[in-house]
């Protein structure tokens, strides 16, 4: 009988080969699209939960409640389902992993790990420019279970200057050579390579390609003295397997305040009452996170983080489109099945059971959306590389084909079955013949129900076209707003030696003379760190007694002319001016935003406290240092001649391309044969937003998805009303009616239902929208323009969509229409 029943269902599909391909077009995208995000959602799942143990590791993170406004600090994106949450600080002192060993014995192990780093490392004539570069403690191959290919993970780190290569980075420096026991160069320190790991997966945090000791920086001694008052690392710790997690937290929460006691009664000086409760009730609160969740905990400060509003919206996009492809089946199967009654009928007369017909059209269902299944696999695989593109992933095919993934599919493969073909099957099953059979029309099914799921389609649609519009006005918004800084033609490059070794003003001089004497390069500036990243101190400033961060740059004489920043009052750093190096005067030059704040405090060359007696010897105008989706923060310069990590070298207009190649040329000779690492800053700015860059081409891409699956099933039903009412458009052509009147009989209703669903959309993607917008401190506003735009595409999409059948019936021969039925 099974045999049978699928006999039926594939002459059922080779009879309407159209309707056939719009089921099966409409189903493998959306499967497709459907694959690829589960396996991203299971790859991001994954991530560090491979290690042993890995259940019983936490990242310590401490609470201080305010952002450098002084108010309880919102998620990034401020979507509805994440409510303000605590400002948590990830960086600790070298010393909180000490004591906490010493004070938490709950712990079985504690480690402590730099944030990875950049430079250059080598060995012999050859050098390699390296950016995972991590400082940690002597257990970290115990800690974490890091297999290696060449060591023992007790003994890799035992010398003090010993270092662990990754397989990568061996194949860099020594080919296919024994790499123990020779000595490498990075940070102006020799290294003996005692020890190789296996290249990081594709899922984990832990990416170093250079793992050395943390005590083997010269900063090391100095932090331990500073205790609390420097935070640089990050701490993690181990769980004793009897430990319980309840009481280890209250103990972290009452230990935490007595670790930060120092710090907390300085910042307690002067501050106001308010300030005063928050910090004595909540401030530095001590908390764990496990390992496992890091990975989806928003920080910037962790490696690899995702924010999970992406991973939710990729997965509402993923879960919309594969409703609007099963709305689109259900619609256009209701159309069809009405056609077959006759057939239905009988093969009641002849004896089949109600049960019998629903299973032989419920395999109709499962016949195509297996076959839009195996065709979904070739068209994942198809679009993998943009897929990975746009997720920043490199998934390859055998990611997306492990078994869990498969797994995964056939669960939509029966969902999708279930749903899209029991109603049809069930409703048609359970008709009486008597209604039906021996009448030469079609059954009139419901059009509540069909228009229901009709303007559901095109509501969801029309809220993705609108969020289309939106997130590409707002980007195009942040990347052309003046920030109040010119950041064309700069060419930023890296100093890769580290600061102490005095490279950084040797470099400084001989780029001012070669700019003397290059009539490409107009101006020479250098700063600490680069705009465009996040390479900005920023220290907690009390003023009137609130506690603010201000962001604080190490720069030379000719940043904010070469950057274009202006003075709005007394003057910037000069070198006709000795007391600008003066270390007693400590002068500084702020921005606006941290002049209003300081209001009367403020007096040009006179010391303030405020500042831990820095004297301000002039204001520069707001500029954009941080995305916009942060508002300008307080920030304040100091002069910086010995702190050169990037150097600025405005160019002249014009052929850029052949202006780098020769600047690259020359770098070797003025940097001491370092690589040439460079950027342009108005590349970097913009690369700020490459997140959103993403998601929002992802939500585009979307969009295009649902608009051609919903168009589809549009074209499809349009063809079935034109079938069923061709008789009647017979009669009126004879009557006298014109074409365009004919074309507006057979559209009205769905153009109507489209008008209707524009009108619901407006008000969810109105919600959506803002509550996107409001991550971003500088934004558009929603206005009519973006709505009007929406609508006017949602109904070209559907007026092609119905035109071609409507207007193919209005000009067919009426003799041909009245002999149709």
């Amino acid at each position: 009988m099974f045999r049978n029943y699928l006999k039926v269902a594939l002459r059922s599909l080779r009879r309407d080969p159209v309707y056939s391909i719009i089921h099966v077009t409409g189903l493998s995208v959306a499967l497709a699209f459907g694959l690829l995000t589960y396996a991203f959602v299971r790859h991001e799942r994954s991530f560090d939960r491979f290690y042993a143990d890995a259940d019983r590791i936490y990242r310590f993170e401490s609470t201080d409640l305010f952002d450098f406004e002084g108010k309880p600090k919102q998620h990034p994106l401020n979507l509805p389902f994440f409510p303000a949450e605590e400002h948590r600080s990830l960086i600790f002192s070298v010393v909180f992993g000490i004591e906490i060993k010493q004070q938490m014995p709950e712990f079985q192990d504690v480690i402590r790990m730099g944030r990875l780093s950049e430079s250059v490392v080598k060995y012999g004539t050859n050098a390699v420019y390296e950016k995972a570069i991590l400082q940690t403690d002597s257990n970290y191959f115990t800690f974490f279970s890091i297999p290696l290919a060449i060591g023992q993970p007790q003994q890799v780190l035992a010398g003090l200057h010993n270092a662990v290569i990754s397989e990568r980075l061996r194949q860099k420096l020594f080919a296919n050579a024994n790499p123990v026991g020779k000595a490498i160069q990075y940070d102006g320190k020799f290294y003996t390579v005692s020890g190789v790991m296996q290249n990081p997966p594709s899922n984990t945090a832990l990416s170093a390609e250079l793992v050395v000791r943390l005590e083997s920086d010269d900063y090391y001694t100095r932090q331990l003295e500073q205790r609390y008052n420097t935070s640089n690392v990050y701490t993690l710790g181990k769980l004793s397997r009897n430990a319980a997690l309840p009481q280890v937290t209250a103990k972290l929460a009452s230990l935490g305040p007595q670790l930060f006691n120092e710090l907390i009664q300085d910042l307690l000086k002067g501050a106001s009452p308010e300030h005063k409760s928050r910090l004595t009730n909540n401030g530095f609160l001590l908390t764990i996170r496990p390992l496992t969740d890091t990975h989806f905990s928003f920080n910037e400060r962790w490696n690899r983080t995702v924010s999970p509003t992406n991973v939710y919206l990729l997965v509402s996009i993923s879960l919309l489109i594969l409703l609007v492809a099963g709305l689109n089946y259900i619609i256009i199967s209701l159309s069809k099945l009405a056609g077959r009654l006759q057939e239905v009928g009988v093969r009641k007369v002849v004896g089949a059971a109600p049960q019998q017909l629903a299973v032989q059209l419920w395999l109709e269902t499962v016949v195509v959306v297996g076959l839009a299944s195996v065709i979904s696999l070739l068209l994942a695989f198809i679009l993998l590389p943009t897929f990975n593109q746009l997720t920043d992933r490199a998934l390859a095919v055998f990611d997306v084909l492990q078994t869990g993934n498969l797994l995964g599919l056939l669960g939509m493969v029966l969902v999708v079955s279930l749903v899209a073909g029991i109603y049809p099957a069930l409703l048609f099953a359970r008709l009486q013949p008597n209604l039906f059979l021996g009448q030469n029309r079609t059954y009139k099914i419901n059009p509540l129900v069909i228009q229901g799921m009709m303007g559901t389609q095109f509501v969801l649609s029309l809220v993705l076209v609108t969020a289309a519009i939106t997130m590409h006005k707002q980007l195009n918004f942040v990347q052309e707003k003046e920030l109040g800084l010119t950041k064309e033609l700069v060419l930023k490059v890296k100093n890769l030696q580290k600061f102490e070794d005095g490279s950084g003003p040797k470099i400084y001089e001989r780029l001012l003379r070669y700019q003397a004497t290059n009539p490409d390069v107009l101006l020479v500036a250098s700063s600490a760190g680069g705009y465009g990243e996040d390479a900005f101190n920023r220290n907690g400033t009390k003023i009137k007694g609130q506690q603010y961060w201000a962001l604080q740059q190490s720069i030379d004489y000719n940043f904010f002319t070469l950057l274009g920043i202006k003075v709005k009052e007394g003057r910037l750093f000069s070198p006709d001016f000795r007391s600008d190096t003066a270390k007693s005067v400590k002068a500084v030059v702020i921005n606006e935003t941290l002049a209003k704040l300081l209001g009367d405090e403020l007096i040009l060359g006179k010391p303030l406290e405020t500042l831990d007696g820095r004297t301000v010897i002039g204001v520069v105008n707001d500029h954009n240092i941080e995305p916009l989706t942060k508002a300008i923060q307080p920030a304040y310069y100091k002069l910086g001649l010995d702190f050169q990590g990037v150097f600025y070298l405005k160019l002249t207009p014009g052929n850029l391309p052949a202006k780098v190649t020769r600047i690259a040329r020359d770098w070797p000779q003025l940097s001491d044969g370092q690589p040439f690492e460079y950027s342009f800053l108005d590349q970097d700015l913009e690369a700020r937003y490459r997140d959103y860059q993403r998601w929002t081409t992802l939500t585009q891409l979307a969009t295009g998805i649902a608009l051609l699956i919903a168009a589809l099933g549009l074209f499809g039903l349009a063809g079935i009303q034109a079938i069923n009412r061709m008789r009647e458009v017979g009669i009126r052509k004879v009557m006298g009616a014109t074409v365009s009147q004919l074309w507006l009989l057979l559209n009205r209703r769905t153009l109507t239902l489209v008008a209707v669903a524009f009108v619901l959309a407006i008000p969810v993607s109105t919600w959506l929208m803002n509550r996107w917008l409001a991550s971003f401190a500088y934004r558009i506003s929603l206005n009519w323009s973006i709505f009007a735009l929406a609508g006017g595409l949602g109904f070209l999409v559907a007026l092609a969509a119905v035109s071609y059948h409507a207007i193919r019936t209005a000009l067919m021969n009426p003799v041909k229409s009245l002999r149709s039925e």
